[in-house]
């Protein structure tokens, strides 16, 4: 079954460190996105149709920003289009200060399961750094909220390499997360594109540098696995049974449809991208037409890259023979020069069945992936 992913790109306010196709919610703009999905939607269900789904997922951008009523017309033109299964995993991103009562009420009638909560960090000053609109109690208290309304698989967001950030305030950000009981961890060390406000500002502040991020990044791992949380994926970690499923497809590499601007296509063998302006979006859309662009170059030897590298994100690795069945070679024959590299250096380790990464390649993967692409 399909993957469905929805983006949603408004945020109340932008951070200083996003880069991401979002923009402030405004209600002009928010009437054209919603035309716009509507449409696509359309022309997809034409496309897809008698396809189920076993997992939704909305993302942005702030989906809560939106308010409850429109949260639940996104749901209810999904749901209404295209055969989301019974057991589904939908999964709604959220930042604390937007999760009301109202919005977790809407959630909940529209089917949505499994809560992505953005605390990145509980060290207030920082948060105003990040430019963040909640603050460390705000966040704890809208995780005990969901929790009260019945929301029981909910993982939260936090980042580590923050400015001004240590080792010891980064232990305290998990402990205080742990603390929590989350069903789901995901940890992102910081990275600053050019055209963010906190890459422009980064002079007035000190980063850890990649020794003492290495050193949060290795810390994260035993606190997680020794509070009963198994490392699934690189930045992902989950109690049993708790993986996220839909980001699962991804990585895995399987199929998926994509709404919204900058959404992405996996969908019969090709990929497709929509534009990231919320205007050529909604032009696009106006078309009626679906895929709303043309599929993005590719060739089996681009497939192949793709699956290797998407593979080792994962722990479980790259299984050679379900990679040999789909491409006709051995990835461990194929990348024999450069696995043997890295197995020298101790980043890849291959045995009879998988090719992985190892603890310190789970931290250097990108150097690892450039050599495989």
């Amino acid at each position: 079954m399909l993957g469905v992913y929805v983006h949603v790109p408004f945020c109340a306010s932008r951070c200083s460190y996003c880069d991401f196709a979002t923009a402030p919610f405004e209600e002009g703009a928010a009437s054209r996105y919603f035309k716009a999905l509507s449409q696509e939607l359309d022309a997809a269900a034409l496309m897809v149709d008698k396809v189920r789904a076993d997992t939704l997922y909305l993302g942005g951008g702030t989906p809560t920003a939106l308010g409850p009523e429109r949260l639940r017309n996104v749901l209810t033109e999904v749901t209404g289009r295209f055969a989301v299964a019974a057991e589904a995993e939908v999964t709604c991103e959220a930042n604390p200060e937007s999760l009301t009562a109202y919005i977790l009420d809407a959630l909940s009638e529209g089917g949505v399961n499994r809560l992505s909560l953005g605390i990145q960090t509980f060290d207030d000053a920082t948060l105003k750094i990040l430019g963040r609109r909640h603050d460390a109690t705000q966040a704890e208290d809208a995780y005990w909220h969901a929790q009260a309304e019945g929301f029981d698989n909910v993982s939260i967001d936090l980042m580590y390499g923050l400015p001004g950030q240590s080792l010891d305030g980064w232990t305290r950000d998990l402990a205080r997360g742990l603390a929590l009981k989350p069903e789901h961890v995901s940890l992102y060390g910081l990275t600053l594109e050019p055209d963010v406000k906190l890459y422009r500002e980064r002079a007035a502040y000190e980063f850890p540098d990649d020794d003492e991020q290495a050193a949060m990044y290795y810390a994260a791992i035993d606190k997680l696995a020794a509070a009963g949380f198994a490392q699934y994926e690189t930045s992902n970690f989950a109690r049993p049974g708790r993986e996220c499923r839909h980001n699962l497809k991804y990585w895995r590499d399987e199929e998926y449809l994509g709404f919204g601007p900058s959404a992405a296509n996996h969908w019969r063998g090709g990929r497709y991208r929509n534009p990231p302006d919320l205007d050529e979006y909604c032009a696009a859309a106006a078309t009626g037409r679906w895929p709303l662009v043309n599929p993005e170059p590719s060739d089996a030897y681009r497939e192949m890259r793709t699956a290797a590298v998407l593979g080792l994100r994962l722990t479980e690795g790259v299984d050679a023979a379900a990679f040999e069945e789909r491409f006709g070679v051995n990835p461990k024959t194929y990348y024999e020069k450069e696995l043997a590299e890295f197995v020298a250096t101790g980043l890849v380790t291959v045995d009879g069945e998988s090719v992985r990464l190892t603890r310190p390649g789970l931290f250097l993967a990108d150097e690892v992936f450039a050599a495989l692409i």
